[in-house]
């Protein structure tokens, strides 16, 4: 696990431990329920394995924040069902139909719990070999992921400019 973990980038990391830390006191938190099943499928399957499993994770928890659940469930804790989501990885055949799943799928809002709901449509897909996403479709994960990437660029950008006008880097 460590080696995929180490696979992410800083930023991907960074992500994934700020949203594990967060403990619903403090910070609103998600709750992952069937967590580690997820991960469990995710590193048997070959197709899979846990660095594509980070990042979809890392897409679907970004969605969930992105639309609001939290704050629309009224509570501080807010239980993310990946039940299906781990049902799916048991059985994907096809390293194209995994990633692209958080484009197919939906969210059930239901009494402080959010499930995370896999289309039928892409279960279909799961042992199609031959497969690829709709260019467009492609294109928003892509530029998500940039998106991400760029705002991360510019914390680490805001960082240094910081630590130099305080003259952190000043050794003259």
């Amino acid at each position: 696990m460590q080696e995929q973990w180490s696979r992410l980038g800083r930023n991907d990391r960074e992500f994934l431990v700020r949203h594990f830390l967060d403990d619903g006191l403090r910070k609103p938190a998600f709750v992952l329920t069937f967590l580690p099943a997820f991960l469990h499928n995710s590193s048997k399957n070959l197709s899979v394995g846990l660095h594509r499993a980070f990042l979809v994770l890392i897409e679907l928890m970004e969605a969930v924040t992105s639309n609001g659940y939290l704050e629309r469930s009224g509570h501080h804790i807010l239980q993310v069902s990946l039940q299906e989501l781990a049902e799916f990885t048991q059985v994907v055949e096809n390293p194209r139909v995994f990633m692209a799943v958080p484009g197919h799928c939906s969210f059930a809002p239901k009494s402080g719990r959010l499930d995370v709901i896999v289309s039928a449509k892409h279960k279909e897909r799961s042992g199609d070999l031959n497969w690829c996403d709709d260019p467009t479709h492609e294109m928003r994960v892509f530029m998500r992921r940039m998106e991400r990437r760029v705002s991360m660029v510019n914390v680490e950008l805001e960082k240094l400019q910081y630590r130099t006008s305080v003259g952190v880097f000043a050794r003259e």
